[in-house]
């Protein structure tokens, strides 16, 4: 079956054409590959400066030389810190402001994947899963609510959940769990931000196995044996249990962000927008 068309991005020069997010400042967290990545290049090449924070000191300064070439010279900041530390979230942010004045548009992405079953899940495990997703969140989310309220100024903040926030995934209890937290903690932000001009919604993708990290080797085998299928179909089953027998992608997930992050999405609060082909056990009732 044919894969749904899809409308590639290509980012270009300042001050081409219309830009949605011109004159914007946006953060994202774990922009240094996969659908962080894909996010914060999309963003820039609509107009906005990026900040972005991520744990792998490795990717930071590539991802960093990549995104001011498309945002411009000076355009672009990147640290490397971790989104479970009070401290780091509140060094990141903080210079932020500083660098750019203060940001518009914060996505929440940073995170990790496990998958085993229950007995086998430590509680290493387990509080892994939640100081990332969910303690993660909570720490960007308070940042950035205390900045936007103190500047008197509304703001944008999107959330990257999953799928599995909304649908039971056996023998993956802990992440499952943890992004469920993530997803309920943004609605709860809708209400509280939405006086205050503050927009907060969730994508929630499925599978993004292409161009993506959140899989490593031992983690895609695990999926895969879950599943009943070898490693190198793992990608393959995705597609086939959503009704476009679609594959997603890093750049599906971020066209997905961006629209609610720009004025298109004006009067969306407090939703989630599923990226998954149609999974139906994803529909949200």
């Amino acid at each position: 079956m044919n894969q749904p068309q899809r409308i590639e991005f290509s980012p270009g020069p300042a001050g081409r054409g219309f830009r949605r997010l011109e004159g914007s400042v946006a953060v994202v967290t774990g922009g240094s590959f996969g659908i962080g990545l894909a996010t914060a290049r999309l963003l820039a090449s609509e107009g906005a400066a990026i900040a972005i924070i991520a744990r792998q000191d490795d990717r930071l300064a590539g991802a960093q030389a990549e995104l001011e070439a498309i945002a411009g010279e000076g355009q672009c900041m990147a640290m490397s810190g971790d989104v479970r530390s009070e401290a780091d979230v509140g060094t990141f942010f903080d210079a932020v402001a500083r660098q750019f004045g203060g940001f518009d548009v914060v996505v929440s992405n940073a995170g990790s994947h496990h998958g085993a079953a229950i007995e086998d899940t430590s509680l290493d495990d387990w509080s892994r899963m939640m100081e990332t997703h969910a303690g993660g969140a909570f720490l960007v989310s308070r940042a950035a609510f205390r900045f936007w309220k103190g500047a008197r100024r509304g703001g944008r903040l999107v959330f990257v959940a999953s799928k599995a926030a909304v649908a039971s995934t056996p023998k993956a209890a802990a992440y499952s769990a943890a992004k469920a937290a993530q997803f309920h903690l943004a609605r709860c932000l809708a209400e509280e931000g939405g006086p205050f001009g503050i927009r907060v919604n969730t994508v929630l993708p499925d599978g993004v196995i292409r161009g993506t990290g959140i899989f490593s080797p031992e983690q895609r085998i695990a999926a895969a044996s879950r599943h009943g299928v070898a490693p190198d179909a793992l990608e393959h089953f995705y597609a086939q249990r959503n009704a476009l027998k679609a594959s997603i992608t890093p750049e599906d997930v971020a066209r997905a962000i961006l629209f609610l992050a720009c004025d298109e999405s004006a009067v969306i609060n407090g939703a989630g927008l599923t990226v998954d082909g149609g999974v139906p056990t994803g529909y949200l009732r």
